[in-house]
């Protein structure tokens, strides 16, 4: 079943259990989200007449809302379900029933399903439709005590007859909060919105607001097209659209805000997965929404410190799996200790945003520059110099690929540790700071496996060819690391990693197609296999994903989708930015005829892209106002590129270039 969520709260439609953004239970390594009994999940079973009605189902992604409809010759009953994405505390389900003048009496059986009492938070009932109580074990006594959640929610009748009324509209909400009062207040709120007309119209504006400022059309295959509005969906209801006051956002987790019990779906904790996979293609659609996301590593820069710390090192690292607190909650011993890489892919997060929007605030009032630079002091202390080559190692780790630890000189992870190290060097400069020489000299010098012989990179100290390997790993320093390397290196890493990659997760397909795209158009068809083989991971009907393509493994599996929507933005439309210029290389995915690409954001401008076989339009639809403006380079040939102006050319590789103010 489909989840709907709103960044603060989720749940799986129709099931028993809701989840709050930043709420979960048990100390450290058994830290998981806390589940809460639904109160959402209001079951309406049609008990008279018998029969004589049919039933669909129906996601509408674009509205958010999950439909139950129950039509009959005289009467439609409608069960919509909602996370109302402006009253963020808001679960909503609404029961319609329309009934013709000689209609017979429809009766209605009301339950929840709300499964059994909660194991992690002690609810205690406090008077009719609410409940508070607190988790019952703290992450980190000394950094996070137990939470408070209240829960505000309407009372179900049993059962209703509908034998006069013609109309009849029946909503039900569930308000769920650390606070007593803004769950009451939140409760309110929809009851307001309810009484003048406004409460699902106000839901669906908000949504709509979303998909103009974002978002992917395909034009020549359906079904495509909607899993491509589904995935941007699922990952955008489990992110909020602004910062929260009264509640950090805490992350994003490989299964979503909706799901993540214990010993399920990685307890909801955040991963990598965030800061790699989720983040870039939010970040290019909504740039605002990815400062929240960039903002979750910030909000825990004192427990990396601490962390680091406590683990024999200098700086700040952030652990394999992290909840509230910031600290390790990793139930694993070995991705706890040996996959480091996690710290560079923060850094590379950071990077990516400053390079998209050049936000010298988030350097220096936000705190950015300094998360960086303790980044940069981790890897210092974590790298040993080789007398033997002269240059710098990193050993006793674990790459992405974790069937092999611990491993010494995991390719991706000694890569991604030096461009940690350039990304703070750049930050510095934006600041105009000056680095410690020694960022820069153990960048340059960091030692990357390379097989001269077979030209191709191997995944680590003495790796032996033919070595299955769990998922992309060392493919990744082309796209998305951008590593320097020839073509031809590039190609050779991608014909071998194929070979022993017997059946990655969805992720790993996207990068394969993502990166051969970046090879060359050449290599179109190689891309549109790969391409393929990561959509096997969308689960009919509703275009839920699922970790592996049998349908196994974390559900609705949200690394999944990030894959699968950069291979459609940094592969098939080509995006690809730095500090001076934001790339694009338009071709079309197969089996479609055009694509296009509301609301990628750059340099603090907004731009549509939108291209068929052989011609692309850009146009600039928000403007900073700067004096300069941007500026389109195809073909050596440069357009000017300001509000309301459209420039249409060949699809072929072009540059958007960053005005100098």
């Amino acid at each position: 079943m489909p989840e709907v969520g709103n960044g603060h709260v989720a749940t799986v439609v129709m099931g028993n259990a809701v989840y709050m953004n930043g709420l979960y239970n048990g100390a450290n390594v058994s830290s998981h989200r806390a589940r809460i009994p639904s109160r959402a999940a209001v079951m309406a079973t049609i008990i008279s007449p018998a029969s004589g009605w049919k039933t669909k189902y129906r996601m509408d992604f674009g509205r958010g809302v999950f439909s139950e409809i129950h039509t009959a010759d005289d009467f439609t009953v409608m069960v919509n379900r909602y996370a109302h994405r402006e009253l963020t505390r808001l679960l909503v389900t609404e029961v319609i029933v329309n009934r013709t003048v000689t209609s017979r009496p429809v009766t209605i059986a009301f339950t929840v399903n709300n499964g059994s009492e909660s194991e992690d938070i002690d609810f205690q009932q406090k008077g009719q439709g609410m409940m508070s109580g607190k988790t019952r074990e703290p992450e980190y006594p000394d950094m996070s005590p137990t939470t408070d959640v209240t829960v505000v929610y309407s009372e179900v009748l049993p059962n209703m007859t509908f034998d006069s009324i013609v109309q009849a509209y029946m909503p039900f909400f569930t308000s769920v909060s650390t606070s007593s009062s803004d769950a009451i207040d939140y409760f309110n709120k929809g009851m307001s919105r309810m009484a003048n007309g406004t409460l699902y119209s106000s839901h669906v504006a908000a949504w709509d607001s979303v998909w103009q400022n974002g978002r992917i059309d395909l034009t020549g295959n359906t079904t495509m097209a909607l899993s491509t509005y589904a995935t941007l969906y699922y990952l955008l209801s489990s992110v909020p659209l602004k910062p929260d006051s009264q509640w950090p956002f805490v992350g994003m987790a490989p299964g979503g805000l909706a799901h993540g019990a214990a010993g399920k779906d990685y307890e909801g904790h955040v991963f990598w997965d965030q800061d790699t996979w989720m983040f870039p293609p939010i970040m290019l659609l909504h740039a605002d929404i990815g400062r929240i996301i960039v903002g979750t590593r910030l909000r825990t820069h004192q427990a990396a410190l601490k962390y680091a710390n406590m683990t024999g090192y200098s700086g700040a690292r952030y652990p394999w799996e992290s909840a509230f607190t910031g600290l390790n909650v990793s139930p694993s011993v070995a991705t706890t200790v040996y996959e480091n890489h996690i710290t560079g892919d923060t850094a590379w997060m950071m990077r990516q945003y400053l390079q998209q929007t050049n936000d010298t605030k988030f350097l220096t009032t936000d705190g950015g520059y300094q998360a960086l630079s303790d980044i940069a002091k981790y890897w210092l202390s974590r790298v040993t110099f080789s007398k033997t080559t002269s240059l710098y190692e990193i050993r006793d780790v674990m790459g992405p690929d974790e069937w092999h630890s611990p491993v010494n000189n995991s390719a991706y992870t000694n890569v991604i540790a030096a461009q940690a190290l350039y990304t703070a060097i750049d930050a510095a400069s934006l600041i105009k700071q000056t680095p410690p020489d020694d960022w820069l000299k153990v960048a340059q010098n960091m030692y990357i496996p390379f097989d001269s012989e077979k030209n191709f990179h191997p995944e680590y100290d003495d790796y032996k060819t033919g070595t299955n390997v769990k998922q992309a790993d060392t493919i990744m320093l082309g796209f998305p690391l951008e590593w320097p390397m020839s073509a031809e290196v590039r190609a050779n890493d991608l014909k071998y990693y194929a070979t022993v990659t017997p059946s990655g997760p969805a992720m790993t397909w996207g990068m394969f197609a993502a990166n051969w795209l970046r090879v060359g158009r050449s290599n179109k068809v190689k891309a549109d296999a790969a391409f393929y083989k990561g959509t096997y991971n969308i689960q009919d009907p509703f275009k839920v994903w699922s970790e592996n393509a049998d349908g196994t493994g974390a559900m609705n599996f949200h690394t999944g989708m990030g894959g699968y929507l950069q291979s459609l933005l940094f592969g098939y439309a080509g995006f690809d930015f730095n500090d001076q210029h934001l790339g694009l290389n338009p071709m079309l995915p197969p089996s479609l005829t055009q694509v296009s690409v509301t609301g990628f954001d750059y340099g603090g401008d907004s731009l549509d892209l939108s291209y068929d076989a052989d011609h692309m339009n850009v146009t600039v639809t928000k403007h900073t106002g700067r004096p300069m403006v941007l500026q389109l380079l195809v073909d050596q040939t440069l357009h000017n590129l300001d509000l309301g102006v459209t420039v249409t050319a060949q699809c072929q590789p072009a540059y958007i270039l960053r005005p100098v103010t």
